[in-house]
This record gives structure tokens, C-alpha cells and sequence, in this order.
């Protein structure tokens, strides 16, 4: 090997070295809250040894909501009080993410579809309709199939499915464990996400400080960007997701302008599962549950009332 190309090898291995120490820096930097001293806007129950948070709020039948990856909660607040009045409204932080203990361990899609089955059984119930976004509607696939007796309808608002995660994406847990190396000017990065959820907005103008900030928080709860990767890591573990195999009554709901999952990934998950329904919300990015609330309103509550759309 030439003395240049030993060199060039060296100046590489300097550069890697010093951004990862660099990077390691930032992370302990911005992750400097420990969850057990934020405020916490729900409760918390135990499953497995893990504290999971959870909104819950209403009476009737249950309705769960599952949020999307690096997501919490939050995605909920503008569609959360307005179902509580019809419906016993469970909104969870999926292990790892929103307020939930980052803890160690399995962080597959099924792996987070039996924890919230597990949640059901501690709340005492036994069957509820489930409402999942982005990420959030793979693991409410997931929780249908293997679970189908716990599943009364379902809700895949702008669902990611397996074209998306784990087996259609080649390297997914490399880029996972490379996260720290770019967590300082992508995640932990404020400009950039605010570029990025601005982008998941048909108006980016409604993307507002208050929006930024609420997605923000949980980032900076110690173990996020641990939990991140093992996400993406793990998503491999899954076994191939069959959403012809759904039986249950299935509504999808897709912003018109969705720049992060188009609407062709709604028509075709509407193809594959038996019977659904797809409906396109006008003005609405992918996340048109907080951008267009009154339109998704409407459809959740028709879908779940079996009203005919339209009629209140």
C-alpha cells in the first residue's frame, strides 16, 4: 500500500473519530433531561418493568391511538377531547418514545404491538377500535393480525406499512446505529426539524413555534436517540406484514398533500386489505391530524358510529 493511500486512510479514520467524539458531546448535551423529572401530561402504568405513559379520557366504546415513529402523544391534541365526548379515548406513548421509559430491549413493530395489547389487559379492555399514524398504523396492523379478537375496527391514517419499514429498506439497521454520527445537525438539530415537520404539512405556515416544541421535548429526554435506532435496527425482526390478512373493517385516511408518504401507498394498502375504505383529506400533509382535525373528525366518527359519510 502506498504512503498516500496510508495517509488518506489515516486523515479518514481522524475525521470518523473526531466527528463520532464530537457527536457523543452533542448528544449528552441536548439529551439533558431525565424522565423522571419532566412533567408528564398523563399516567404511567407498568408493563413488563417498563413505564409506558398514557392519555385516557371519556367513556364508551375504546378507541386506542397509536402515534408514528419519533412521535408521541402530541400528534393527538387536536382530535384527543373532541372523541373523548363519544369514546373512551386511550392515547399511548409507544415504548421508548413520547414520555414512556427508554428501556432496553425489543423494539420491533411486534414486539410494540404486544405491549399495547399488554396495555388493553391493565386498562381492562377487551376490545377496542385502533387508530394508528405512520408508524403507528403498522404496529395497529400488526396488533389486528395477531391479535383479532382485541381489534374491533381499524384506522390507518397515512400508515406506514412494510414498503416502507424494516424489510423494503435496504440497511435500515446501519442507518440506525449511524444516527449518533448525524443526530447533532438532523434530530437534535432545531432548524432542521423544523424544515422536516414543516414539510409533513400541506401549509407549512401552520407549522407553528408551539408545534416545533412539542415535538422536540421528548428528544431531549435522555436514551431517545438510543431508542431511535434500535427502532430502526429491529425492524427486520419483523416477519413480513400481511395486510391481506386483515379481517377487521378498515378506514384509511390520507392527506391529499402528503409529501412524506404519498396517497399511492393509501390506494395500495387500500387494495390489499379485504373490504376498506380510503378517504383523501383535502388541505391535509401527513399530518393532517393536526393541520385539517375537523375533516378527520368527521370521517373517524362516521366510520366508527357507521354513519354514512357526511351525515351527523
Amino acid at each position: 500500500m502506498s504512503s498516500r493511500r496510508v495517509a488518506a486512510l489515516a486523515l479518514m479514520g481522524a475525521v470518523i473519530g473526531g466527528l463520532w467524539t464530537y457527536s457523543r458531546r452533542e448528544i449528552r448535551r441536548y439529551e439533558s433531561l431525565d424522565l423522571s423529572e419532566v412533567e408528564k401530561p398523563g399516567h404511567t402504568l407498568s408493563i413488563d418493568g417498563v413505564a409506558i405513559h398514557y392519555l385516557e379520557a371519556g367513556a364508551g366504546p375504546a378507541l386506542l391511538l397509536i402515534h408514528g415513529l419519533g412521535a408521541s402523544t402530541f400528534t393527538f391534541r387536536r382530535i384527543f377531547p373532541d372523541l373523548s365526548r363519544r369514546f373512551r379515548v386511550v392515547a399511548l406513548d409507544l415504548k421508548g418514545f413520547g414520555f414512556s421509559e427508554r428501556a432496553d430491549g425489543d423494539y420491533s413493530l411486534g414486539a410494540q404491538a404486544a405491549m399495547v395489547r399488554q396495555v388493553m389487559d391493565r386498562l381492562g379492555i377487551e376490545k377496542a377500535s385502533v387508530l394508528g399514524h405512520s408508524m403507528g398504523g403498522a404496529v395497529a396492523m400488526r396488533l389486528a393480525l395477531a391479535y383479532p379478537e382485541r381489534v374491533e375496527r381499524l384506522i390507518l391514517t397515512s400508515s406506514a406499512s412494510d414498503l416502507e419499514l424494516g424489510r423494503r429498506i435496504w440497511g435500515a439497521a446501519v442507518i440506525g446505529r449511524l444516527l449518533p454520527l448525524v443526530a447533532p445537525f438532523t434530530f437534535h438539530n432545531r432548524r432542521f426539524r423544523e424544515l422536516s415537520l414543516k414539510s409533513g404539512y400541506y401549509d407549512p405556515d401552520r407549522c407553528t413555534e408551539d408545534v416545533i416544541d412539542g415535538y422536540m421535548l421528548p428528544a431531549r429526554v435522555r436514551g431517545y436517540l438510543r431508542v431511535l435506532g434500535n427502532t430502526m435496527a429491529h425492524w427486520r425482526r419483523d416477519p413480513p406484514l400481511r395486510p391481506a390478512d386483515i379481517t377487521q373493517s378498515t378506514l384509511i385516511l390520507w392527506g391529499e398533500g402528503d409529501r412524506w408518504l404519498p396517497p399511492s401507498r393509501g390506494e395500495r394498502l387500500h387494495r390489499l386489505i379485504p373490504g376498506s375504505r380510503l378517504e383523501l383529506v383535502a388541505g391535509g400533509g401527513h399530518l393532517f391530524l393536526e393541520e385539517q382535525p375537523e375533516a378527520a373528525l368527521r370521517l373517524i366518527e362516521d366510520f366508527l358510529l357507521e354513519r354514512e359519510p357526511g351525515r351527523r
